[in-house]
């Protein structure tokens, strides 16, 4: 049985292991980030999209640019990479690439229990597997995917110092959900973070781009994410080399929120 709130071990097969925290939608970001062993601040990446629709091609050019820019860059940097965990679409895809360069950098999927399952815990409803080339899970409560976008928000903020250290987005793909997660993070006064857009793997992604190109759009939520300043564009055409000078460019810039004097 999971106990709410405890770290406990996942078991993949092939001596492969990761920890693990069940938690409700509304805990503390700060506490679970604590309970999984994260206590200093780390440089943080959350991925938001899918990889829907895509050709075998556009697949390939998606597995490319993780591995070779986005992994790889992670790993340089040992930052914090957040994404949905399971294995399907870019769980897969970051998860495989983590394993394939032996990376040490923590990849952390969150997701609702209630949709996957995984050695030691088998769901009687429909659900996916996560993926074992994670090293730490957060399941929240929920009914849905989507239900545990706020988690994902706070993680975010929680594993940089709340803004100690970079933290930002990168969008791949992606549908209504994605949409929601972007126009929340590039537009709130509390949790607001740049977000890279791969332009050219589909989807949201492009839909996003082509208002960007545009200047304008007669969409407010899209027109909001536009206004807010906080997009960047890589097209998928321009290889993990452009991925990794944009996440540095990023990195480098990033200004720690000034201290108070007392």
């Amino acid at each position: 049985m999971i106990r709410r709130n405890k770290r406990f071990v996942i078991p993949f097969e092939g001596n492969q292991a990761s920890f693990a925290i069940h938690v409700s939608r509304t805990f503390d970001a700060h506490t679970v980030a604590r309970a999984l062993g994260f206590s200093d601040p780390r440089p943080t990446i959350y991925i938001t999209g899918g990889a829907s629709a895509m050709s075998p091609e556009d697949i390939a050019a998606t597995r490319n640019i993780i591995e070779r820019g986005l992994v790889r860059f992670a790993e340089d940097q040992q930052a914090v990479v957040i994404d949905g965990g399971t294995d399907a679409g870019l769980g897969t895809l970051l998860g495989d690439a983590r394993r394939k360069l032996r990376g040490r950098f923590p990849l952390i999927g969150i997701a609702p229990l209630e949709k996957v399952h995984f050695p030691g815990y088998e769901n009687p409803e429909e659900s996916y597997p996560l993926n074992p080339g994670h090293s730490h899970f957060v399941l929240t409560s929920g009914d849905d995917f989507g239900d545990e976008s706020a988690m994902i928000t706070h993680m975010t903020s929680a594993l940089s110092g709340d803004g100690r250290m970079p933290a930002l987005g990168v969008l791949i793909n992606g549908g209504k959900i994605s949409r929601s997660e972007v126009h929340a993070r590039t537009t709130s006064k509390e949790h607001s973070f740049p977000l890279v857009v791969i332009e050219g793997t589909g989807r949201f992604a492009d839909i996003l781009a082509s208002a960007f190109y545009a200047g304008r759009t007669e969409e407010p939520d899209l027109q909001a994410i536009i206004a807010s300043g906080r997009v960047l564009m890589v097209s998928i055409t321009d290889g993990p080399d452009q991925l990794r000078l944009k996440l540095d460019a990023l990195f480098r810039a990033h200004k720690p929120p000034a201290v108070a004097a007392r």
